[in-house]
């Protein structure tokens, strides 16, 4: 299927031009990768062009408010085929605060604390159209909660008391957040800079046949085995996944192939639309690429990427391990066949494939392991690489003018979401720094921590999935890892830790209801309940809520070299919770070789619970760990004869 089929719901968002406006508005995106690479390439030095980042950064800015007020409209029942005046205006607006940082700039940071008028009108006017330019891109909760902390920061001397802060004019205000580097500029560098890349190397796969090649690989594997179509679907979307690093684009790319293919297997309508809801949010947690997130964590910690991506290897294996051994055991239960041999891709047409993947991820990962390359360099690189290499497929070649253009199109188009919500993240940053709101906050949580971490760390799971409900990935991170992580760390935990905890649960957000947006994208395609998909999602994904306790209480786990840790404790950490997880899986599913008593589940999983509780001494852990054995053993011998009734009701429930 090809992409542009797959993304049509998305595009609806867009106004659909004609004509000369309809090139002014595809210059304009094709033009942001393009000034994109220049930049991340160098090339102005090349000239001895002197360039501050934040001169490149402006030029982003206007060009992304620009294409969002000309191709975005203002509301669904607006003029969906032409430009209104006042778009026209904003896109002038927009337009002129991006250049005003990109050619005043080099003089405005030798006076960054001088507020002048022209200064004062340019950070109000940069603010609105950022704020309404985010309210045609996402919608009204990411409004609301940028609005919140604006006012919260001219307010702040008056709020009471942990959430007391600093004293802020609005005209000082206003200045920090459009022009200081800690502020919007700062989050707008990485949106035009590290996110460019690594959307363009995602758009490039996806346009040139690589997604398709990944889906086809993972069914050639997995498609004969009982729930092969589910299993496909794990690996196929999380491979994706991970490239694209967003849960509800990635259901919109993947699904509208593996849910109807899972459904036509044998699976429910709710459970099909779970495992590709759970399956494209894992994409985010799997190294190498991990989206763009990865790369802002990264950023936050001062660290090198490749130090996120070792630590996030075990956590991610985890939850893939459990999410697979629960489909396997679904399809077992429900004794549900594979994909008939004759729909599947043959080995010889994926192993004619897979050849043009595996060198572009080995030269990609060898640039950033290895060489040490930037990480959007590497990205960079890497597109250069894979348009190479995916171009020796005859069909690739076909219209290979028409994919390159269409990749930089559909990176400018993506493009536009994630400047403007690094943006306000910017903003709500400055409110933070400039208020002392992150130090009252820590204070503030730092009191549950007087009932001990596992409170703290509860409480603030709970913060992070509400702050993540209802908005992309990127933005959920980057909102809880201003707000949430400083706290965590503040009381003893491991930096990356602490931001990889938060991390994995403003994503779970996606799929955790009320607003599980990745179930809510699935559920159309589905035909079932968003509501149930989440419910069924929360389950299958339930290892994801777990996970992030254990490595910030057994931060061995992470692999980093701020953890002192003998190699036989790491290595016995993991093979304790691999096996802790798969009895874990097995309680939640209620079947094993044959279904499981409800007393018998309940037994399991308070066993498996028992494992996975965190202990440093080194001879307890082992004993706990022979007991745990010699107790799975007993459990095993337990429900090795079911009870007759106990499998006929299952099989009933089943048909």
């Amino acid at each position: 299927m090809e992409k542009e089929q797959i993304v049509s719901d998305e595009t609806q968002r867009y106004r659909q031009l004609n004509g000369s406006l309809n090139s002014i508005w595809k210059g304009i995106l094709f033009l942001m990768p393009l000034l994109g690479i220049m930049y991340i390439l160098s090339i102005h030095q090349y000239f001895n062009i002197p360039l501050f980042k934040q001169q490149y950064v402006g030029v982003y800015l206007a060009l992304v408010l620009v294409a969002i007020f000309i191709g975005v409209p203002a509301g669904k029942n607006k003029n969906q085929t032409k430009v209104p005046w006042y778009d026209w205006g904003l896109a002038a607006v927009g337009l002129a605060v991006g250049l005003y940082v990109t050619i005043f700039y080099p003089s405005i940071s030798l006076q960054m604390g001088l507020v002048t008028t022209d200064r004062l009108i340019m950070s109000v006017l940069a603010i609105g159209v950022l704020i309404e330019a985010l309210r045609r891109m996402t919608g009204w909760i990411l409004v609301g909660i940028v609005l919140f902390f604006i006012s919260y920061a001219l307010t702040a001397p008056y709020f009471p008391g942990a959430f007391e802060g600093r004293s802020v004019s609005l005209s000082n205000l206003f200045n920090y957040m459009y022009l200081d580097s800690s502020s919007l500029l700062s989050m707008l560098d990485i949106a035009a800079t590290v996110a460019l890349a690594f959307i363009m190397f995602g758009q490039v796969l996806l346009n040139f046949k690589g997604g398709e090649i990944f889906n086809n690989t993972a069914l050639s594997i997995f498609g004969r085995y009982k729930g092969g179509a589910a299993k496909a679907s794990i690996v196929g979307s999380g491979m994706v996944g991970s490239v694209t690093g967003g849960p509800v684009a990635n259901v919109m790319l993947t699904g509208t192939m593996t849910i109807p293919l899972m459904i036509r297997s044998g699976f429910t309508r709710v459970q099909a639309g779970a495992i590709e809801s759970v399956a494209s949010t894992g994409g985010s947690f799997m190294p190498p690429l991990m989206g763009i997130t990865a790369f802002l964590i990264a950023e936050n910690l001062g660290v090198p990427y490749k130090e996120v991506a070792l630590a996030a290897l075990i956590p991610a294996l985890l939850y893939y391990l459990s999410f697979f051994l629960q489909v396997h055991l679904i399809a077992d239960k429900r004794n549900l066949a594979g994909i008939p041999k004759d729909e599947l891709p043959t080995v010889k047409s994926v192993l004619s494939k897979i050849i043009y993947i595996i060198p572009i991820f080995v030269i990609f990962i060898y640039l950033l392991f290895v060489k040490g390359f930037a990480p959007d360099t590497a990205a960079i690189y890497g597109v250069g690489i894979a348009i190479v290499i995916l171009s020796f497929q005859k069909e690739v070649r076909v219209g290979f003018l028409k994919r390159m253009y269409n990749t930089f199109i559909d990176t400018g188009r993506v493009l536009l979401e994630i400047g403007v919500i690094l943006g306000v993240a910017g903003l709500i940053m400055g409110v933070v720094g400039v208020t002392g709101l992150g130090y009252n906050l820590v204070l503030a949580l730092s009191s549950l921590g007087n009932s001990g971490l596992f409170v703290l760390l509860a409480a603030s799971a709970i913060v992070s999935i509400i702050l993540g409900m209802g908005m992309p990935g990127l933005a959920a991170y980057a909102l809880v890892a201003v707000l949430v992580a400083p706290t965590i760390v503040d009381l003893g935990v491991q930096p990356m830790a602490a931001h990889l905890f938060v991390f994995y649960f403003a994503m779970v957000s996606s799929f955790t209801p009320p607003i599980a947006l990745a179930c809510f994208a699935a559920a159309p395609i589905a035909g079932a309940s968003a509501q149930k998909i989440g419910v069924e999602s929360s389950k299958l994904g339930i290892v994801a809520y777990i996970v992030p306790f254990l490595f910030v209480f057994s931060p061995a786990m992470l692999l980093t070299y701020q953890v002192d840790y003998s190699v036989s404790l790491i290595t016995f950490s993991i093979v304790k919770a691999v096996i802790a997880i798969s009895i874990l899986s097995i309680s939640i599913v209620g079947f094993f070789k044959s279904p499981i008593s409800l007393f018998s589940r309940i037994v399991l999983f308070i066993l498996a619970i028992a494992l996975l509780l965190p202990n440093d001494d080194f001879i307890l852990m082992i004993s706990t760990f022979g007991v745990g054995l010699a107790l799975i053993g007993v459990k095993y011998f337990l429900f090795k004869k079911p009870n007759k009734k106990v499998i006929e009701t299952s099989v009933e429930k089943a048909n």
